[in-house]
């Protein structure tokens, strides 16, 4: 079925790459890291298959791990709070090794 921007849905929420999984803040968290890591080109791009290294985009994508922690502060469970903690302090130690 396709709605108003001409975007296909598969009744089954299944598509190529087969179901997605439910919708969480960690599956978010998770994104973002995995776009960056992308921007830094420490990955490639899945549809591409080339690692493509744009730290300005990189640091788009910090920038807002930091707005979600600030607008998340006192809302999180302890493991999501350690999570993006995490997240946010592998990618600042990148973001750094690349100014240098």
């Amino acid at each position: 079925m396709s709605d108003e921007t001409g975007v296909t849905d598969t009744a089954d929420g299944a598509g190529a790459a087969g179901r997605m999984p439910p919708p969480s803040f960690e599956f978010l968290i998770h994104t973002l890291f995995t776009q960056a890591l992308m921007a830094f080109g420490r990955i490639p791009n899945p549809i591409t298959n080339q690692a493509v290294r744009n730290v300005a985009t990189a640091k788009h994508f910090i920038d807002t791990l930091d707005m979600l922690d600030a607008k998340t502060k006192g809302n999180l469970s302890a493991d999501e709070r350690k999570l993006l903690e995490e997240i946010q302090h592998q990618l600042r130690m990148l973001y750094v090794e690349e100014r240098a």
